[in-house]
């Protein structure tokens, strides 16, 4: 069993003046998920879990709002807002990220000590809670994940009934959903896939096997085609079964199916928003009416046809909103979907400026809000941003540049429109070839959290040091305390 320790020092660099403060950790189940998954994967945990020191937990995140003190807290926390991070490396121009401090940090009798520094331009505001993460999340917490591995979806004949698409993972079994453009159908089979404390009669079947569960018919509306004004006709607008991109978990015990009404203006979605829901929280299936609001808002999609089809890059669902990149990707619209005139807008980008929203990335955080990328100008080409933005409208743009690339990371066989979002393990999965799918890991998750006792308030005027301790310890020990 691990025990951490957090010690902050802020020292004013003009008057020498320190502030202390000490505090003891929780430690998540965040690791015993993830060494667990690996494990089972037949992966070498060396190159990717441990030391825990310097890999699973090698990351830090700090935040400006208390973490809730639950084992099973795990994911990347959007009740409260990133004020800085760091993993093994070292930074000095990122106004998030601090530097690993090396010379400081090292193994101990009992445990290891991990010193990072943050200059006077770096973390600064409010402090209220420390967590220790995987390293590649402290390089990245916006946008960061270990994988991907493949594994066999069972897909039954596979010269007769390939390609299924992975929509969501509960930890036993994995679902999948597969179209038919002729019949305008579309089923759900699942997969046994069972990776935490299995029982005596567990199984794991990714082998041949999957178990249809239900089907329903894709038709989303109907609408009037206005032709001119001697003619016109019906249109039956389905939800691309041969494309499940479509469908997202919204994280609220239903799937969506998420349409933007037809226009004749190119790109410019003005109509507002169509969809409909599969209910999954009560294993019902239930398919819902479709509801079709017209919110006056301009989206943007990346087609001409009466559908965004396969850009779900710029819509999302997640916890009861949907996100929507506006038309002149400058800003994002955030809709209540049970009021959607109560709309807010985020302004990322000025109107005159040159920058834009490339996209929202189709991993997105785990209980509300998005990562996005800007494409932004500097004085002599184009870099690529990471962002996210909050349910509560604030949003972080780190000064990080990233190649931009059709795929995820520079894995090519894992394209950005086949990710789908992380689940209660931190799995999140996508497609891969005929009879499998990829899966990976998200990397920011809470390994540790620590509320701080006393809230912390970083100005320029200070530089921070933080030195984190990990002990191990027995079990008797631990029921002592």
């Amino acid at each position: 069993m691990l025990k951490g320790k957090t010690k902050i020092i802020l020292t004013n660099v003009e008057t020498g003046e320190q502030e202390i403060h000490e505090d003891e950790n929780l430690v998540t189940n965040a690791l015993d998920k993830i060494i667990n998954l690996e494990m089972a994967m037949n992966h070498a945990p060396n190159t990717r879990i441990l030391p825990l020191a310097t890999n699973a937990l090698g990351g830090i995140m700090l935040f400006d709002g208390e973490l809730t003190e639950d084992p099973d807290n795990v994911h990347f926390p959007v009740e409260a807002h990133l004020v800085g991070y760091g993993n093994q490396s070292v930074n000095t121009t990122d106004i998030f990220r601090g530097s690993y401090n090396s010379v400081e940090s090292g193994k101990t009798s009992e445990g290891y000590v991990s010193v990072w520094d943050f200059g006077t331009s770096q973390a600064n505001g409010t402090i209220k809670a420390v967590a220790r993460t995987h390293n590649h999340g402290g390089a990245d917490p916006l946008y960061n994940f270990n994988g991907p591995e493949a594994i066999d979806t069972g897909s039954g004949n596979p010269t007769t009934d390939t390609n299924w698409y992975p929509i969501r993972y509960d930890g036993e079994y994995l679902y999948m959903l597969k179209g038919n453009s002729s019949t305008h159908q579309m089923r759900m089979a699942r997969v046994k896939i069972p990776r935490m404390r299995m029982g005596v009669a567990d199984y794991s079947d990714v082998a041949r096997n999957y178990e249809l569960v239900a089907s329903w018919d894709t038709l989303l509306t109907t609408y009037t085609y206005y032709n001119n004004e001697q003619h016109t006709r019906e249109y039956e607008q389905y939800c691309y079964a041969d494309d499940p991109v479509m469908y997202e978990d919204g994280h609220d015990g239903y799937i969506y199916c998420i349409g933007l009404g037809a226009t004749n203006s190119y790109n410019i979605y003005e109509y507002g928003l169509t969809y409909f829901t599969i209910k999954y929280g009560d294993e019902s299936y239930e398919k819902s009416e479709t509801v079709r609001e017209r919110t006056g808002l301009s989206y943007y999609a990346y087609n001409t046809g009466g559908f965004a089809w396969a850009r779900r890059a710029y819509g999302h669902v997640n916890n009861g909103k949907f996100y929507q990149l506006s038309g002149n990707r400058k800003l994002f619209y955030i809709v209540p979907l049970d009021n959607i005139g109560a709309y807010t807008t985020i302004r990322i980008v000025s109107d005159n400026s040159s920058d834009f929203i490339e996209r929202m990335e189709y991993i997105s955080p785990h209980n509300g809000g998005i990562y996005f990328q800007l494409y932004q100008y500097t004085t002599s080409s184009y870099q690529y941003l990471h962002g996210i933005l909050y349910p509560d409208g604030v949003f972080i743009l780190p000064n990080v540049s990233y190649a931009g690339t059709s795929s995820v990371h520079g894995n090519s066989y894992i394209y950005d429109d086949r990710l789908r979002t992380c689940d209660d393990d931190l799995i999140f999965w996508c497609t891969g070839g005929n009879t499998y799918v990829r899966f990976g890991w998200e990397a920011n998750y809470l390994g540790t959290i620590n509320n701080l006792g006393t809230t912390i308030t970083k100005t320029a005027a200070q530089t921070m040091k933080i030195i984190y301790t990990l002990t191990d310890i027995d079990e008797e020990e631990s029921e002592g305390e």
